[in-house]
């Protein structure tokens, strides 16, 4: 069975990278910018620096979310699954996960 992933903090930092701190103890910088150019929903964030910083945990879920309930999925943020529409997510590695 696999564990799932959920995200535990969330700091919104320059331009449009998150450092996000996951379930694992994992810590990653997250460039969301390519997902925002995509516009549609995330067209706010992407224009909107205040609306962007607003990112928080979402209540009883693994995820991050904005005003509007617009999230992304944990997973797709760790790096475990690709994003839909081939958009590429550059990630840095802050700290590796907690050995079990």
């Amino acid at each position: 069975m696999t564990t799932l992933i959920s995200i535990t903090e969330v700091k919104p930092l320059h331009e449009r990278w998150l450092r996000l701190t996951f379930s694992d103890g994992a810590v990653k910088d997250v460039d969301v910018g390519q997902v925002l150019a995509q516009g549609g929903v995330f067209a706010p964030i992407r224009d909107n620096r205040s609306i962007f910083e607003l990112v928080r945990i979402r209540p009883g879920s693994r995820t991050i979310e904005w005003p509007g309930d617009v999230d992304l999925d944990p997973d797709v943020l760790y790096g475990s699954l690709q994003p839909a529409g081939g958009v590429q997510i550059p990630r840095r590695t802050v700290r590796e996960p907690a050995a079990v």
